[in-house]
């Protein structure tokens, strides 16, 4: 008699992030009318690959972070579909963030608001932070910036009070650094630690130190003083992707690519980076309120009309301290912000967005963003559906 349902396996940690990517296999399967039933680990929030080795269900989704979970799934009896970026090479199919994308949105983020003074704190041998720390350093080399890191032992596996050690070391390194510093961790969890140690040295949370962390977990960046800010992946679409995958190899067909690449969502500004590290306070002034009128058609003279300084003195001071010319800095934050709306705001009018970033119409917004990106807004948005 044959089986009503298949069984699935879900092989990687349970928790904020893991929900919501679990949403996104739910939502394949019940868009495509798959009966899976899910199976988990009893008590514990976690299950490993090489747990399953002859368990009888029909394929897993797993995470895997470890050469010996990796060379277990390349001889598993199930079909496997990986969803973790720890390792360089996946033996099996894999549904992924986009780091390198993660990594220039922590640049950018850090550069519109003045900082010289960069820092990353990340893994050891874990490819995700790897990715995230050399698009992180490339962005920056553009503007003349070089940051410095802290790589920590991952705890995919925690043992003994290693971590206790560790935040010793961590909160050493954060001590040398100069002040202002603009820090980006490769998590949310790491970023909360990080700001751990910023309260036990007594160093202020933005003013000397801004954070930025990954996942956008509510549970970690909501819930702690000052709020932190985080690049939000989307999980759901990760989820989903994942699933799909899973169901091609089901049904004895290949995987179309061995890694399917998913960009972030974007990023959640909150109150452990608002601030700006320019010593300057009219261009501190400028800066903050290029920000909070990023949707409005605003030109250079009514920036120097606002805040009262010359045309003279504002070019120079852009081109001294932030590297480019107003118009260039302004019409780049735009297109960012039309970048971060297209994909978080996937409803939303292409022309709607484009007045939103202070354009006059969807075809001028199509022009700058060409320019700067090399497609369009409408294949921008086709490519992240498209997954």
């Amino acid at each position: 008699m044959a089986k009503k349902f298949l069984e699935i396996a879900f092989a990687f940690p349970l928790g904020s992030p893991q929900e919501v990517f679990i949403e996104g296999i739910l939502s394949y399967a019940a868009e495509h009318q798959r009966q899976w039933s899910y199976m988990l680990a009893p008590e514990s929030n976690s299950i490993s690959i090489s747990q399953l080795v002859g368990w009888h269900g029909d394929g897993v989704i797993a995470a895997l972070n470890s050469s010996a979970e990796a060379r277990c799934a390349k001889r598993f009896h199930l079909p496997v579909v990986n969803i973790s970026s720890a390792l360089p090479k996946s033996p099996v199919p894999r549904a992924m963030v986009d780091n390198v994308t993660i990594g220039e949105l922590a640049a950018e983020h850090f550069l519109e608001r003045g900082y010289e003074n960069l820092a990353f704190f990340g893994l050891e041998d874990t490819e995700y932070s790897k990715q995230r720390f050399g698009a992180f350093a490339n962005r920056l080399a553009e503007h003349g910036l070089e940051p410095v890191s802290y790589l920590a032992a991952p705890t995919f596996v925690i043992r003994g009070t290693g971590w206790l050690r560790e935040h010793k070391a961590l909160t050493a390194w954060l001590r040398k650094l100069p002040k202002p510093v603009g820090v980006f961790a490769t998590s949310d969890a790491r970023a909360r630690q990080l700001m751990n140690s910023c309260q036990q040295l007594g160093v202020e949370v933005p003013e000397q130190v801004a954070v930025l962390g990954v996942d956008d977990q509510q549970i970690i960046c909501e819930h702690y003083h000052p709020t932190i800010s985080s690049i939000a992946r989307d999980s759901v679409k990760e989820g989903y992707e994942a699933a799909r995958i899973l169901d091609r190899l089901l049904r004895g067909q290949m995987a179309k690519e061995e890694d399917v690449v998913v960009p972030p969502v974007g990023l959640v500004a909150r109150e452990s980076t608002d601030a700006v590290a320019v010593q300057d306070e009219r261009l501190q002034s400028v800066l903050r309120f290029l920000r909070a009128n990023i949707e409005q058609p605003i030109t250079v003279a009514e920036v120097c009309r606002h805040i009262d300084v010359s045309r003279r003195w504002l070019e120079y001071a852009f081109q001294e301290m932030l590297g480019e010319s107003p118009f260039h800095y302004i019409r780049r934050r735009r297109l960012l912000h039309a970048k971060s709306l297209l994909s978080s705001e996937k409803r939303t009018s292409i022309n709607t967005i484009a007045t939103r970033c202070g354009y006059t119409s969807s075809n001028q917004l199509a022009k700058a963003f060409r320019a700067e990106f090399g497609e369009s807004p409408r294949d921008f948005r086709r490519r992240l559906s498209s997954g």
